[in-house]
């Protein structure tokens, strides 16, 4: 009898890991959807990254030739195929990028995901979170209201050239089911002197059922860097 009571906990346990582990992916699905929003908001622009970063475009036929140009500061690069994956958009501005396949005419072309002449924008100030050094005020429970839990994070920001001295504090978003949390950012501005700034989030809210929780930190550029808490909300 004690076996048989023992098999169906064990069983409702996996259960319970399985169901978990479902949500979790869900969850990373759902943040890719989100990011990937975030990044097109702009019609303006293909993208907005930060000096010093690339771009990936995922794998582009050899037979296709780019022109990365920014005529403000006199930059002009030709190159072919997956070569534009490893280019460094070292200054800060826009760029116009364009394409052009050379296949013959009997053969099949296919098109990339993006039109054959668009802008990327390059800003001038880079950041980066520790989520290493990552810490809660209170320890965060199903079922529980809260009303000023406080969420801390390193962050290292880098600009070009010392062009800008105060910036708006970018936000945060909380994802997983059953979370109903609002955030806002304790500093609303952010005054750019020291290369790290602890970044301090106010959290409001509640978790209404098991849940894993993803933390969207964005940055300047309204890009998110994930945080994916370790244990399960129960």
């Amino acid at each position: 009898m004690q076996i048989g009571k023992s098999a169906s906990t064990t069983g409702l346990y996996l259960k319970k890991q399985v169901v978990s582990l479902l949500v979790f992916i869900l969850l990373i699905g759902y943040s890719a959807v989100a990011q990937d929003k975030i990044g097109f908001a702009s019609n303006q622009f293909y993208k907005v990254i930060s000096f010093g970063e690339k771009i990936d475009f995922d794998d582009i036929d050899p037979t296709i030739t780019w022109t990365i140009s920014n005529s403000k500061n006199n930059i002009y690069t030709t190159l072919r195929g997956n070569e534009i994956n490893n280019y460094v958009f070292q200054q800060p501005g826009e760029y116009e990028i364009n394409f052009q396949e050379t296949k013959k005419h009997d053969e099949a072309c296919h098109h990339p995901q993006f039109a054959e002449r668009f802008k990327v924008k390059v800003e001038p100030v880079r950041m980066s979170f520790d989520f290493s050094k990552i810490t809660f005020s209170e320890k965060i429970a199903r079922g529980r209201n809260y009303s000023d839990l406080i969420i801390t994070v390193p962050a290292t920001i880098t600009t070009k050239d010392n062009s800008n001295t105060k910036l708006p504090a970018p936000g945060m978003s909380v994802a997983g089911l059953g979370v109903s949390f609002t955030v806002e950012p304790v500093e609303k501005e952010i005054v750019i002197g020291n290369k790290t700034q602890l970044l301090k989030y106010k959290v409001s809210g509640i978790v209404n059922q098991e849940t894993y929780l993803m933390f969207d930190f964005h940055d300047f550029n309204n890009q998110a860097q994930t945080y994916n808490l370790p244990q399960v909300i129960k």
